[in-house]
């Protein structure tokens, strides 16, 4: 019995020691644009005598358990990708971020390159492959209409999961711009220079809190280290008008050094017809309009860049962003005003506008970054600078036919500049145990002003000032943040925690007509939360379980602050309203991925102090559209994705959007309580015909939709194109039709306080465009002096 005792005390003494000799390799593998890498196959080998230990293919994350004081050597392959060797020395539980590179690998005429999904989830982020909706658009705006799980509005306005519009941000950073404006920057990005759309839906503590709708970030290309290589593309548009686009794009990479530049030029026209009906109450009346405009617009944008590689840990790099846009609208605008209900006609006016628009834009980033070991542990530093400068001359005649009256004609200039200046460091440290701590700091300071010059003759051929338009404004607006999160994976669970601090302080003056200001200084902390969890395995592919809980804030942005009246026509007016105060959103969803595929979410946002744009209407049937804060808002959506795995010949990717809102306030000093639901169907199909001919087709239907308290009747759109590579696979001809049925038409009806409307908009979005592009490129000299041929299909 005793020796049976000490037998079974060494037993245990020796399996305590090789339980504590053991200790746990995390790998995960990434590419080149920090995307995650699926089915990898990782290859384990004990030094010094290279024995094979272990072979697995990777999914999100693979865990080892390997002996502890041990060197070994670490080789990763996956398809279309450069192999990666890396010594791994074990003396903890331990971390390796592998870093792969596409290859392309030259096989006579035949160019291999490997696919990449169009959507894949990458923790509380979704990545969408911007490259194959390119192959049907002609600029950035178009590329984020046709992007899965987003609905832009005709405003420019984009919504992700709720009705709040979500947070743009170009390469990382926050475009501080109206809707409108914004819209008008991506339009002059060719679709060329967009590498991917991020959407978070629910961005933790390391992103601004101002973010209640969540965040969408367009990554733009930059070079690739491919020797030098390039693109030329060429296409045209035409619908009941034509677009016209050509560019290039060249990239050099030679050692340690990668630039890049591209330039593109866009001559583009469009229209929108509005057709409403507006009832007034207070005399019965009812305002019918139509009006028809055209927005002729040329564009000249260039992109430049370089990286340096100083060390294997430390690179710095310089982006350079410019654009240039001239354009024109010109209005006609016909009004009918009859009596309800007899409907006797007591006025017939017109309204001719024309208005001739300079927009600048100047980007300026400089970036560094200093890997602190192999694990992934990193300290990054950017310092950013953004110009954006408008002039818009304005002209204007309104006609009164019935009751005869004078012209009223008037002109005027409105100049808007806006600097942006932002700093920001963040430190990523991957510890021992699992473990990843996450720190930052970031300033934003913008600084704004506008003025508006306006003239009026009343038809007596006296032109004077016109007092009510005429103003000047300055804005300055300083967010200074810091956040700490920490990721802990244990039991299966994946946990991050995080904090983040903000420092508000808000100044506007308005000098002309009157002096005013604003001013808003406030401190917040908003919480975050982050749990993963491995459901289960199905088809070899494992579901996750993802829960969310964060707080946020939408404060009012410089336009919709600014308080100056901006004429539209002759019966309607934009204004801001320098009382808005912020809003704040608690959001808790839970979702679950497949293969790194979002397929369900769920999701609640309790907002407080709800501002959106709203209509009032004075006596004289004036109109002003403003913004004011509501009251509370409650939304519960739901989301279902599902469909056939890219990887094969064919490719089906559909999922439907539930949204329901509830709203309790005020509205025009009248109680409200609102209720309305709406359905969202989208889809994504890939047939690839042969090797070097394939077809797309993606759609979307909305249903009983809400914007701003407007109701939007059922409406969508579907959109082909056909990609066939030509001259041994060196260039690409695509064929595409946008709004196939031309069923993107918004029919919308406003029935809140004083105002009764309803209408119809209608924009220039069926159209058939023909693009050619041609890759040509040189390898390096000590690999190949010979030209090699580009990707059958990038895209």
């Amino acid at each position: 019995m005793k020796l049976k005792a000490i037998l079974f005390t060494f037993l245990q003494i020796g399996c305590l020691q090789v339980f504590a000799q053991t200790a746990k390799l995390r790998v995960v593998i990434i590419d080149d644009r920090k995307d995650t890498v699926q089915n990898a196959t990782a290859i384990l080998y004990r030094l010094p005598d290279t024995t094979l230990i272990t072979k697995k293919i990777l999914l999100a994350e693979t865990v080892f358990s390997l002996k502890l004081k041990t060197n070994y050597v670490l080789k990763t392959t996956a398809t279309g990708m450069q192999d990666k060797w890396q010594v791994v020395i074990i003396n903890a539980d331990t971390l390796v971020q592998v870093e792969m590179r596409y290859k392309i690998n030259n096989l006579g005429n035949v160019t291999v390159i490997s696919k990449k999904p169009l959507v894949k989830q990458e923790d509380d982020k979704t990545v969408v492959d911007a490259e194959v909706l390119a192959n049907s658009s002609t600029n950035a705006f178009e590329i984020l209409e046709k992007t899965p799980g987003t609905i832009v509005d005709q405003d420019g306005n984009v919504y992700l999961s709720s009705t709040t519009p979500a947070t743009i941000m170009i390469n990382g950073r926050e475009m501080k711009l109206s809707s409108a404006d914004i819209a008008s920057l991506l339009k002059s990005l060719p679709a060329g220079s967009v590498s991917k759309i991020e959407i978070l839906r629910t961005p933790s503590a390391k992103y601004d809190a101002a973010s209640s709708g969540g965040m969408v970030n367009i990554v733009l290309k930059k070079g690739v280290k491919l020797g030098t290589n390039g693109t030329f593309n060429i296409a045209y548009f035409q619908g009941v008008y034509g677009t016209k686009t050509a560019g290039f794009n060249l990239n050099k990479g030679s050692g340690k050094i990668n630039s890049y530049i591209s330039y593109q030029f866009t001559d583009r026209n469009n229209f929108e017809e509005l057709n409403s009906d507006r009832f007034i109450r207070t005399d019965t009346s009812l305002l019918t309009q139509k009006s028809f405009t055209t927005y002729p617009t040329t564009n000249n944008y260039l992109n430049g860049g370089i990286d340096i590689e100083f060390t294997p840990r430390f690179n710095a790099g310089y982006d350079m962003r410019m654009s240039y846009t001239k354009s024109k609208s010109f209005a006609s605008n016909n009004i009918v005003i009859s009596k309800d209900p007899l409907s006797s006609f007591i006025g017939l006016n017109n309204s001719d506008i024309i208005n001739a628009n300079h927009t600048t834009f100047l980007g300026s980033t400089l970036s560094a970054k200093y890997k602190i070991d192999t694990t992934g542990s990193e300290w990054t530093t950017v310092l950013d600078y953004n110009y954006y400068g408008n002039t818009n001359t304005q002209l204007y005649n309104n006609f009164s036919y019935s009751p005869p009256m004078p012209t009223v004609s008037g002109d005027g200039v409105s100049k808007n500049n806006k600097h942006v200046f932002l700093f920001q460091t963040d430190l990523v440290l991957k510890l021992q145990g699992a473990l990843t701590l996450e720190a930052g700091f970031k300033t934003t300071i913008s600084n704004s002003e506008n003025s508006a010059d306006y003239f009026k003759d009343t038809g007596n051929n006296i032109r004077f000032v016109d007092g009510f338009q005429t103003n000047a404004f300055k804005y300055k607006e300083n967010i200074t943040a810091a956040y700490m999160q920490v990721s802990k994976t244990f039991a299966g669970f994946t946990i991050k925690p995080g904090l983040r601090l903000e420092l508000t302080d808000i100044n506007g003056k308005q000098l002309i007509p009157k002096d005013t200001t604003l001013s808003l200084n406030r401190a917040d902390i908003f919480p975050y939360l982050f749990i993963k969890r491995k459901l289960f395995k199905m088809f070899g592919f494992p579901l996750i379980g993802n829960a969310i809980y964060r707080k946020s804030i939408r404060r009012p942005y410089y336009e919709v602050l600014n308080p100056y009246p901006k004429y539209v026509d002759q019966y309607v007016y934009d204004v801001g309203n320098p009382k808005l105060k912020p809003q704040f959103t608690t959001n808790y969803e839970v979702n679950v991925t497949f293969n790194n595929i979002p397929v369900i979410a769920l999701g609640i946002n309790n907002t407080k102090d709800i501002f959106s744009s709203v209509t009032y209407q004075d006596s004289n049937k004036i109109a002003y559209r403003t913004y004011d804060n509501l009251g509370k808002n409650r939304e519960t959506y739901a989301k279902v994705i599902g469909g056939i795995p890219p990887g094969g010949r064919y490719f089906f990717y559909a999922g439907v959007q539930f949204n329901h809102n509830i709203y309790n306030g005020f509205y025009e000093g009248r109680p409200l309580n609102y209720k309305r639901s709406s359905w969202t169907f989208f889809m994504f199909q890939e047939l690839k015909v042969t090797p070097a001919f394939s077809i797309n087709m993606q759609g979307f239907m909305r249903t009983k939709g809400l914007q701003n308290l407007y109701e939007l009747n059922t409406f969508g759109g579907i959109f082909i194109s056909a990609n066939k590579s030509i001259f041994k696979k060196k260039a690409n001809i695509i064929l595409s039709v946008s709004d196939l049925l031309q069923t993107n038409r918004v029919s919308f009806s406003l029935q809140q306080g004083s105002v009764s409307a309803q209408g119809q908009r209608i924009n220039d979005t069926r159209r058939v465009g023909l693009t050619f592009r041609y890759n040509f490129g040189i390898k390096p000299k000590e690999e190949n002096k010979k030209p090699f041929e580009a990707p059958a299909d990038v895209n």
